[in-house]
């Protein structure tokens, strides 16, 4: 092997690493400026916390999204910013008007108590997460 055609082989291979970890980040939310915080949280006796979180942005595309998450412990800011870009949301969507509350250790029920989100404000929604079951009351299903 010639020495350039080295040189270019490592080189190549630093591109594609610098690449690899550039898409991470990017789906990953380590780009994401917006704010993140809990705007409620509810335990329940069998020590889970589910943590309705806000998103929010100064830019001018930016915009609100609320979310539903279910952990062990309440999140940081880059705990939630980190959670959003992951497969941990219960729900998702742009309605401020969400509940959070616990129908025994494992039933949890995201409702909303002004008008009814329609799928269109949808952005995810699921059935169970783990061994919890979730109920929507007054939330269309996706």
């Amino acid at each position: 092997m010639t020495r350039f055609f080295r040189i270019s082989l490592v080189g190549a291979g630093g591109v594609a690493i610098l690449a690899i970890a550039f898409l991470y980040a990017l789906f990953h939310g380590y780009f994401d400026r917006g704010q993140f915080e809990i705007k409620q949280f509810q335990w329940s006796s069998g020590n889970q916390v589910a943590m309705l979180a806000e998103r929010s942005d100064n830019e001018a595309l930016g915009g609100l999204e609320y979310y539903v998450l279910v952990g062990d412990h309440l999140y940081s800011a880059d705990e939630l910013r980190h959670a959003l870009y992951s497969d941990a949301v219960a729900f998702s969507a742009l309605s401020n008007y969400l509940t959070l509350r616990w129908d025994g250790p494992n039933i949890l029920i995201i409702g909303c108590n002004g008008p009814t989100v329609d799928r269109d404000h949808i952005n995810s929604q699921k059935q169970q997460i783990g061994d919890i079951s979730i109920a929507y009351e007054n939330i269309a299903v996706k």
